[in-house]
């Protein structure tokens, strides 16, 4: 009983706090300190990554690249083999099977898209 009376007094509490943030403006408010830096989350989504890797597929059909890669360091990643989608497809035509690469990509929604191939 004494745990449903401390209960039925939280709701009683928190439910009209609750109700005045619902229109409440978060943008300026200092999330950093909370462990919720929002801004460095966003450039983080946007940020250039690079990595070396050697190719495994092709797939011009999907315009995608299979590449058996090293740790990237920006996205705390070990080595692994993933697929790519290319940004432009004329890069489709300077990449081969086993050949060594230095790339960049960048995380777009769902995808990790190279944006450049040396």
């Amino acid at each position: 009983m004494k745990h449903l009376a401390i209960g039925l007094l939280a709701a009683a509490l928190t439910g009209p706090a609750f109700a005045q943030m619902k229109g409440m403006d978060m943008k300026d408010m200092p999330m950093k300190d909370k462990g919720m830096d929002m801004k460095s989350e966003k450039k983080s989504k946007t940020q250039t990554h690079k990595v070396s890797g050697t190719i495994t597929k092709v797939d011009p059909a999907k315009s995608t690249v299979t590449i058996a890669h090293g740790p990237v360091q920006s996205m705390k990643w070990p080595a692994m083999t993933m697929t790519f989608k290319v940004k432009d497809k004329a890069m489709l035509d300077k990449l081969a099977k086993d050949q060594k690469v230095d790339f960049e990509f960048r995380e777009e929604g769902k995808d990790h898209v190279i944006t450049n191939v040396k």
